[in-house]
């Protein structure tokens, strides 16, 4: 500690912020019952507090497909369709070789919700039946920027 010979006394200020940890609730469908012409899939966020620089991701964790191909299958037959999903501002999200693994669906940096569209990808030599699959989501917080 430095002091002046001639001061009577010296201070120093101290400050010290207790912040709330971030809070934030998301829903995404347990299940949607794809049309031809597609379905919506609405994913909302409520209670967003306290993210600082930071905003709620949901994310592409995987599917139930090998090697995380965005697949359904028929259990019956055991043939294949892709689907995709189509983001509010028209980007298709779907695998063509490439892993969709990590890749964002929807963002908040407040409540709200965000409404993508799941589209089968019906080629003309698509088996008549029923097709199922699971997709998994990531869901936390990442950099806003």
């Amino acid at each position: 500690m430095m002091m002046t010979a001639n001061a009577e006394s010296q201070s120093t200020e101290l400050e010290y912020t207790i912040k709330n940890d971030p809070t934030y609730t998301v829903e995404i469908p347990a299940k949607i019952n794809i049309a031809k012409e597609g379905s919506d899939m609405t994913i909302k966020a409520s209670n967003v507090n306290y993210l600082d620089d930071q905003k709620v991701s949901v994310s592409i964790a995987g599917t139930s497909y090998f090697r995380n191909q965005m697949v359904l299958t028929n259990a019956e037959t055991r043939a294949v369709m892709r689907y995709q999903i189509v983001k509010p501002d028209g980007t298709v999200i779907e695998t063509k070789g490439d892993s969709v693994n990590g890749t964002e669906v929807a963002a908040f940096t407040k409540d709200g919700e965000v409404t993508n569209k799941v589209l089968p990808v019906e080629l003309p030599s698509s088996t008549t039946g029923n097709y199922s699959g699971t997709i998994t989501f990531n869901i936390g917080l990442v950099d806003a920027k």
